[in-house]
């Protein structure tokens, strides 16, 4: 390869380096990082190597075609320049059968969050991405380096409540000026009427927040105590719900919703002191029924505790395992804007 050949150091990033490091197939220009210093050069090597070069009106990349190939130098991604440490980060790997160094899994996705903004922010996009490269990332780091973006910050709440990644342990996260340090972590919801405020399982109706608690009046605090509202007096993040247990929970909702006998997205589902807890609405009981048959299953040997509510009762009961027959799920968007 004409860069390595010419000893310039760089590294292969945008959806190129995400398809290298297990993404899927990309489909837009190929990047590169550089320092901004040595783009002149590799400018001239490219160049005199048979690529035509453009002076685009961007001041953080140059361009060059290879015949109708676009080919991006970039050196100051997402305002940040290149460094020289960004590049020694970077891992040699094999590329379609060329060895070269590829971008930090971890400083890839910062600058791919840090990317997002009102204009494009599909995070249909980016969550495939994070699917497939999230053993690889720092993400606390990635947290730390993007705290000041809401966009960022709004994928990784989202990653986070469907058990994509780990929730965050260091407390570091931003919080923006007027808000409390549970802002992050919790959205308010109301309670069950039914609820019982002694239940040892977390609130069944709100969403599992960043943490994989659940929110709502009468949740147990990080230390299993109540304060005397029956709110969360503290946080801890997985006082009771280990990594395992969250990606249990991640694999176990997405069964039901692609399961023909149940095909519901709207289910919740927390794995809690070795047990199963599902709640949310179905429209049959027949329905209610085959989510426990699914669960048990799936999950052999763990109790499975059913609170899913029935809409409408006066629905005549059908044969269990009846279903809609349709796949719940959507395609994943292959690309991103690299």
């Amino acid at each position: 390869m004409t860069l390595k050949e010419a000893n310039i150091p760089f590294a292969l990033g945008g959806s190129y380096a995400c398809w290298a490091r297990g993404g899927p197939e990309p489909v837009h220009d190929v990047d590169f990082m550089l320092r901004e210093e040595d783009v002149p050069r590799a400018v001239e090597v490219l160049a005199a190597s048979g690529l035509r070069s453009v002076d685009p009106p961007e001041d953080w990349l140059t361009k060059v075609f290879d015949g109708e190939v676009l080919v991006d130098l970039i050196h100051h991604p997402v305002g940040r320049a290149v460094t020289t440490a960004m590049l020694e980060r970077s891992r040699e790997m094999s590329v379609d059968s060329v060895r070269m160094p590829v971008l930090d899994a971890t400083d890839w996705f910062e600058m791919t969050l840090l990317a997002l903004e009102e204009r494009y922010c599909d995070l249909a996009r980016v969550l495939p991405m994070i699917r497939a490269m999230r053993e690889q990332v720092d993400w606390d780091q990635v947290r730390r380096s993007t705290a000041a973006s809401p966009f960022a910050e709004a994928a990784l709440l989202v990653a986070t409540r469907l058990n994509l990644i780990p929730a965050d342990t260091t407390g570091n996260t931003a919080v923006p000026p007027g808000r409390s340090p549970l802002w992050s972590a919790r959205t308010e919801h109301p309670t069950r009427p039914d609820q019982s405020a002694t239940s040892s399982w977390p609130a069944t109706s709100g969403q599992r927040d960043g943490l994989g608690q659940r929110d709502g009046q009468g949740q147990r605090d990080g230390q299993g105590q109540r304060d005397g509202q029956g709110s969360p007096t503290s946080v801890v993040a997985a006082a009771h719900v280990d990594d395992a247990d969250e990606y249990l929970a991640g694999e176990l909702h997405e069964l039901l919703a692609e399961d023909p006998r149940v095909a519901e997205l709207g289910l919740e589902v927390s794995v809690w002191e070795g047990a199963i807890l599902v709640t949310g609405e179905v429209a049959t009981e027949a329905r209610r029924r085959a989510v426990t048959e699914v669960l048990r299953e799936a999950a052999a040997g763990r109790p499975v505790r059913n609170e899913v509510a029935v809409t409408d009762s006066r629905t005549q009961a059908v044969p269990s395992g009846a279903g809609t027959g349709q796949d719940a799920t959507s395609a994943e968007t292959a690309e991103i804007i690299s």
